[in-house]
């Protein structure tokens, strides 16, 4: 009888454990589902999102296209203008500062364009520079 009640109170210390263990595994793989849902829903910030190569149909050329590269880093290069060479850029709310330098033309000299970011998504990108029309953008992949 005393090899019974011993045998018996072992198996539910054993089974007690087993429980737990699992009560615990199972609120760990609910942590980590949550921070792994939290995570992948991130909406990325505008910063993020202006990350890519950016073109348009050259003015007159149309089949032809130009436009800009932004890059993670804060660097930034032109696609397919020769004259204008983007070197960083940086966003402060809305508005995108693009430095450059120009090559090749008569008044040579490094700039900085400041545009406000009209619309973004994650294949179009429309700038306002003030005073002049808005210039779109369509995402190259």
């Amino acid at each position: 009888m005393k090899k019974h009640l011993f045998s018996l109170t072992a198996i539910m210390i054993l089974f007690g454990t087993a429980c737990q263990n699992n009560q615990q595994h199972q609120e760990n793989t609910a942590t980590q589902t949550q921070e792994d849902s939290t995570k992948t829903n991130k909406k990325p910030t505008m910063a993020e999102s202006l990350i890519g190569k950016w073109i348009q149909p050259i003015p007159g050329q149309e089949a032809e296209k130009q436009g800009m590269q932004l890059n993670a880093d804060g660097s930034a290069s032109s696609i397919n203008i020769h004259t204008l060479i983007y070197e960083k850029w940086q966003l402060k709310g809305d508005t995108l500062l693009l430095s450059y330098h120009t090559e090749g033309v008569k008044t040579t000299g490094s700039y900085v364009d400041t545009v406000l970011v009209k619309n973004l998504t994650d294949s179009t990108l429309a700038l306002t520079i003030k005073g002049a029309a808005d210039m779109n953008y369509t995402r190259e992949k």
